[in-house]
């Protein structure tokens, strides 16, 4: 594991450091979607390691579903470089959001809530919206685009999404299935006017460990998937690395003891439904 950086304690850590690092990176690994799920998030973490990658941004949703969102919270504030603030991280710091939740997802929230100290509720409280790991790229945990659509699922969101930023690559989470699109650059991109044609919008689902080209004359909106609780029909834990200088995209699917994940779900007395879920990937 990353025991070169867990010495750091969270109540030693500068808050500043976890909204973002204000440094630009070439080349980093993506996680999202964590949900409060160690046993994944420390394989992926392990992994990301493996492969000799020293910076990490995370888009978000690191607790709500998950049994160990305070060592959730705790793990990548300690090994991200950057972290953006996800819709289960804002609803568990403001109860009004938990109207937008199902049932389930709604219960996993009040008891994520209830099992947080202040110093995590405080560290998820100060987390940005929005980061630039690199100065061309921009993170965030939906659409960029105003509006209900904030699922990036199709290529329907995804041409709403295009011109709400400027940067030629968003990075974001929220759908749990990694997956990129892309568009060409038209006149406006990043003002609002700027729409690119519905037949231009392309869509891939990336195999794992192969890498996706990401053509310089194009602009990309990239998922990495979700770490805790992959929603593809593959349930093993989903991240990717991001390599700015050779323009790819990889997805890495890495897997992990998902029967002590469930057993864990079941013991804190979340609902069944979300432990169930991680063995089939939905």
């Amino acid at each position: 594991m990353r025991s070169r950086r867990f010495s750091v304690r969270l109540q030693e850590t500068s808050i500043s450091r976890i909204v973002t690092s204000g440094m630009t990176m070439d080349r980093f690994a993506i996680i999202s979607d964590i949900h409060g799920n160690l046993h994944a998030l420390e394989a992926v973490l392990a992994e990301i390691d493996r492969l000799l990658i020293t910076e990490v941004v995370c888009l978000g949703d690191i607790v709500g579903y998950g049994p160990f969102p305070h060592k959730c919270v705790d793990l990548v504030i300690r090994c991200c470089s950057t972290i953006i603030r996800g819709n289960h991280d804002e609803a568990v710091i403001n109860p009004e959001r938990e109207i937008e939740f199902n049932g389930p997802a709604r219960e996993a929230i009040m008891w994520t809530r209830g099992v947080l100290g202040p110093l995590h509720l405080d560290a998820l409280s100060r987390l940005a919206e929005t980061a630039h790991p690199h100065e061309d790229v921009v993170c965030i945990h939906g659409s960029p685009a105003d509006g209900p659509m904030d699922y990036v699922h199709d290529t329907a969101a995804a041409l709403e999404a295009f011109p709400a930023f400027s940067e030629s690559m968003c990075l974001l989470g929220h759908t749990h299935i990694p997956i990129v699109f892309e568009a060409p650059r038209v006149a406006g991109d990043g003002t609002g006017d700027g729409h690119p044609a519905p037949a231009d919008i392309l869509a891939s689902r990336p195999d794992s460990g192969v890498p996706v080209q990401l053509c310089p004359q194009r602009r990309h909106i990239c998922n990495p998937g979700s770490v805790g609780q992959p929603r593809d029909a593959d349930p093993r834990a989903s991240f990717a690395v991001l390599d700015m200088n050779d323009r790819t995209f990889t997805v890495h699917r890495t897997m992990y003891d998902i029967d002590a994940a469930q057993m864990a779900t079941l013991k804190a007395g979340l609902p069944s439904v979300l432990a169930d879920r991680l063995a089939i990937g939905a």
